[in-house]
């Protein structure tokens, strides 16, 4: 008796990379070139060269070697793509800037192998990303454009179908021959006759049913007596909704704080200067002048803001009251140190925050603790499920320095398909034991 030879490991787990990446390689083709088609046909290039190539490198540069492949095919470098895309503000950026960023929120590739597979330096890469981003009121990158395109690129994802890209061709001599239908036997008039007569029988019970409730609900309109509609009378005006009254506006608490709500709106500035920033650097000669043209502090704009200015108010206000009281009182110190500088010093810092990497700002909304650990950890919380978030927030501002040091660690050596069971089992565990829970992850 012999056995079937089983697959050799480096085929196994080809095929295996390929299952994991296969989904977001049709996602961000589709939205790069704009065309499903095209899309399917760059990778299908990319798959077949990467499986004749891939035992030339080592695993771990399998994710760079492999979105490099597929970014090379031609249709990648169209200067427009489509229409119908489920990221419109990426669809029409230029091509580069559009490889870059889906290259972060579709391949969700790090900053080191995301430059390589596009050919430059990271400084080079976290460029591109600036510039693909609106500007808010200050100059800086609007971080709520950049969460807006990575929650619709999770949906995206999320639609798209587990098939694969490739499907098995199936030879002609292995097709199934077609098959001979036998006559109808005698008996099987019979039988539709039959169903034929019971289908008018549920028909004609449905129509009297439809009939006797008609007569039912007639019965019970003249049952109940007929009641005379008025007019109410006319009430005090003061005692009406008026939406312009910020009393009565359902964000009235960050609008009876305006001094707060300025400093909610500068929290991860705040939070970046007064852990990173330092002595301010003298700016060189010109920077001045430039500078008066930023006033300090923004001014909050007139209420009853637009739609886009609401939502942004209501993150920032919500950001805030997720700090703990200390937090507060520091960043509050921190503004006023900030504001007694001069206009060229503040124009400096605020140059030197603009030209962090995309994980470093994100981290600094979260506060001063956790912004500094922010670059460091993020790649175990990626992408998290909604109902997770708050709970992994809390349990996040709830370490310690030396466990947000052990978390560090592990975020560099747990792979991207265990980071969610990672989240999960970390959840799990009380407070108490935590810290010895992720000492023994690490040791292992």
């Amino acid at each position: 008796m012999t056995q079937t030879a089983s697959p050799p490991p480096q085929s196994a787990a080809i095929s295996a990379f390929l299952r994991g990446v296969e989904r977001r390689a049709q996602l961000l083709a589709s939205i790069q070139t704009g065309d499903m088609e095209s899309a399917h046909k760059a990778v299908v290039v990319a798959v077949r060269v990467f499986t004749q190539d891939a035992d030339k490198w080592p695993i771990p540069q399998w994710p760079l070697q492999f979105w490099r492949l597929l970014l090379s095919t031609p249709a990648m470098g169209r200067q427009e793509a489509g229409s119908h895309s489920p990221l419109p503000g990426v669809t029409r950026l230029p091509p580069t800037q559009r490889a870059a960023v889906l290259l972060h929120l579709v391949a969700a590739l790090q900053e080191a192998d995301a430059a390589g597979a596009l050919g430059i330096d990271v400084a080079h890469y976290q460029q591109r990303i600036r510039e693909a981003l609106p500007k808010s009121a200050l100059g800086q990158p609007d971080l709520d454009v950049w969460r807006a395109w990575s929650a619709a690129a999770q949906r995206a994802l999320d639609k798209l179908p587990d098939a694969p890209t490739t499907a098995p061709a199936v030879s002609a001599n292995t097709a199934e021959p077609p098959r001979r239908t036998a006559p109808p036997h005698p008996q099987a008039r019979s039988l539709r006759w039959l169903w034929l007569a019971l289908g008018l029988l549920a028909a004609a019970f449905l129509a009297t049913f439809f009939i006797n409730t008609q007569r039912q609900h007639r019965l019970q309109d003249s049952w109940f007596p007929n009641f005379e509609q008025q007019p109410l009378p006319e009430t005090n005006p003061k005692a009406r909704f008026d939406p312009n009254d910020a009393t009565l506006d359902p964000d009235r608490a960050m609008l009876v704080a305006p001094q707060e709500l300025r400093l909610a709106l500068q929290l991860p500035l705040l939070a970046w200067l007064s852990v990173e920033a330092g002595d301010p650097a003298q700016p060189a000669a010109g920077v001045e002048a430039a500078a008066r043209t930023t006033p300090w502090p923004p001014a909050l704009p007139a209420w009853p803001a637009p739609p886009v200015q609401r939502i942004q108010l209501r993150d920032a206000w919500a950001q805030w009251q997720q700090l703990s009281d200390s937090e507060r009182q520091q960043l509050c110190d921190e503004a006023t140190r900030f504001a007694a500088l001069t206009d060229a010093q503040r124009q400096a810092l605020l140059q030197r925050y603009a030209q962090l990497p995309f994980d470093a700002h994100r981290g600094w909304h979260l506060g001063p603790q956790l912004g500094r650990a922010w670059p460091r950890i993020a790649a175990l919380f990626t992408y998290i499920a909604p109902a997770e978030r708050n709970a992994l927030l809390q349990l996040l501002r709830s370490l310690s320095p030396d466990e947000l040091e052990t978390l560090a660690r592990l975020a560099q050596t747990t792979p991207p398909e265990a980071r969610a069971q990672f989240r999960t089992r970390l959840l799990a565990q009380h407070p108490a034991q935590r810290a010895a829970w992720l000492q023994a992850r690490l040791q292992r």
